[in-house]
């Protein structure tokens, strides 16, 4: 592994130019340019569609792609320079460099986590996922901070070839043992500063996903909450105005606070990204964030290489072809590949609809059993001397469902407190295509507490059957059925159907109404607390006045019990 690092270090400061410009292409076919268009004929009339703003389905390859470049950057940097064989120059190079793949890799990343379904779902997160991205920033971190801490002695060259090289930022010349160092110092300190403080706080998620690289039991820890679930229930009124028409309008609903789960611990860059202004709209996820990216992307390359132009450097060394200018440029091939099968595979799958908003209602399961039990190790007529009620305790699970749309984005649903028979009725809206399968799996919290195997069982549904298309003879009026009740669905469970458990779910297309609770839970007059959010977007041309405005007022009441 050693003389393998040593090899990549040897291509990367032996040919820099030519590794650069591969560098370049790669983080940028993979992480910024896969928007293309094409073209497609419906009942003889052509029309323009954008295919593919970034493909969705190549997020976690170029995601891992480039977080894959970042740790053989880092690394085989970290080899050269305990080799001594780097110069301060050559650090300085890397550290802007690696903000490359860490860019491109945080692009990919928000596109895993972002699901199309908007504060409602969220994306399916592995073990490995989570503690890559960590291991990733912390190595970014660790080495900028090791390579301005060591800046006076570090590398090949002697102390006087150090003290002459300039640090290159916005533009302006900076001596790197001088003020540069100090600049970049207090940046790159404030970002570990952060890193460190995400990470504590995200200890227990780290640890867990750490965990559950070795132990599924262990893994099961991450479908569980943070920290138990508020006894909140929230009355939500919002208004609305269109300043241009006068149109107001007020809807009301009532609902649960989110649950919090455990999550990636984010880098620097995730985090401008989710700090960037309408982050959460639809244009800025379609558009703004691809120019956001962009935009920091041309800024690294800018600056690495006037780090290189404006710091006396052999820049005649290495102009000539070899094996180490060819193979880094040849390493590009691989997004291309990737891009053009993206093309080719949507062109040979044929025609597809767009997809549908459509509202899951996780209505009630009856008779679930543990998987395991305290009293299993018992015989039963230990068991009969036991107190009744303290044995139904026992045997009842506490059960929550987790859907899985396409293996992307996930819904959980609170869990329900020793029963064998809950009753959930908790609704949320997903965005799905016709070709999409939904899993539904149930869970018992009691097992995943006493680290036993939780799993109770799972069933599939395809919405679009149980939802068709009109049919031929339908007028364009016409829609599909605007609501199914899939009652008692038989669970399975080690690859046997148990007809004893089943799960009852409502799919509905009516999706107007923002979802509410269909059980109003017992809670306590008088709200504890009343929040008010604005927004507004006025423009005034003279006396006219075009914008929306929203309010949302947020009653928060205190629930009796959660039982």
């Amino acid at each position: 592994m050693f003389i393998i690092l040593s090899f990549i270090g040897d291509l990367v400061w032996q040919q820099p130019r030519h590794f650069r410009i591969a560098l370049y292409l790669q983080s940028l076919l993979s992480g910024a340019l896969y928007p293309y268009w094409v073209y497609s004929c419906s009942q003889d009339v052509a029309k323009s569609v954008l295919l593919v703003r970034f493909s969705p389905r190549d997020a976690p390859g170029a995601y891992w792609s480039m977080t894959s470049t970042a740790f053989s950057l880092i690394i085989s940097s970290i080899v050269t320079s305990v080799k001594n064989e780097i110069s301060l120059l050559d650090a300085i190079v890397v550290v802007y460099v690696t903000l490359l793949p860490v860019l491109a890799s945080a692009f990919g990343l928000s596109e895993i986590m972002a699901p199309a379904s908007k504060n409602s779902t969220r994306a399916v997160q592995s073990p490995l996922l989570i503690v890559a991205n960590w291991v990733r920033s912390a190595l970014t971190y660790s080495f900028a901070l090791y390579v301005w801490i060591a800046a006076p002695t570090f590398g090949s060259e002697l102390p006087e070839c150090n003290a002459r090289t300039r640090l290159i930022f916005f533009g302006a010349s900076l001596p790197a043992l001088g003020s540069g160092r100090y600049l970049s110092l207090a940046g790159w300190g404030l970002f570990s500063a952060l890193f460190v403080y995400r990470a504590a706080r995200g200890r227990t998620t780290i640890l867990y996903a750490t965990q559950a690289l070795c132990s599924s039991l262990a893994g099961q820890k991450l479908l569980k909450p943070k920290r138990d679930p508020k006894n909140e229930v929230h009355r939500q009124t919002v208004r609305r105005k269109n300043f241009a028409t006068g149109e107001e309008t007020s809807t009301s609903r009532l609902l649960r606070p989110g649950q919090i789960f455990h999550d990636l611990i984010q880098g620097v860059a995730s985090q401008i990204l989710d700090w960037a202004p309408s982050g959460s709209d639809r244009w800025y996820q379609l558009y703004g964030k691809t120019i956001l990216v962009a935009f920091l992307a041309i800024w690294v390359i800018v600056m690495t290489e006037l780090e290189l132009l404006l710091n006396d450097i052999d820049k005649s060394q290495n102009n000539q072809w070899g094996f180490g200018q060819i193979l880094p440029l040849l390493l590009t091939i691989s997004p291309l590949f990737s891009l053009w099968e993206s093309i080719l595979s949507k062109r040979a799958a044929g025609p597809s609809d767009e997809p549908r908003r459509i509202r899951f209602t996780i209505r009630s399961a009856r008779g679930l059993q543990r998987p395991q039990c305290e009293l299993d190790p018992f015989p039963p007529e230990e068991i009969e001397k036991m107190d009744e009620e303290t044995v139904k305790l026992l045997r009842a699970p506490s059960p929550f469902v987790i859907v899985t749309i396409k293996e992307e984005e996930m819904y959980t649903t609170f869990q329900e407190r020793n029963t064998h028979d809950p009753e959930w009725e908790e609704v949320f809206d997903a965005e799905i295509s016709d070709l999409v399968t939904v899993v539904v799996r149930v869970f018992d919290r009691k097992c995943i507490d006493n680290n036993w195997p939780a799993f109770i069982g799972y069933t599939t549904i395809h919405p679009f059957t149980a939802l068709p298309y009109p049919g031929v003879n339908a007028s364009e009026d016409d829609d599909a059925a605007t609501e199914a009740a899939l009652a008692d669905i038989p669970l399975i469970f080690e690859g046997k159907t148990m007809p004893d458990m089943t799960i009852s779910l409502t799919l509905s297309t009516d999706t107007e109404e923002e979802p509410t609770l269909r059980i109003v839970p017992p809670f306590r007059n008088g709200p504890l607390e009343t929040r008010v959010e604005r927004r507004v977007g006025l423009v005034k041309f003279g006396k006219k006045k075009v914008g929306r405005k929203k309010e949302t007022t947020t009653h928060v009441y205190q629930m009796y019990n959660l039982d």
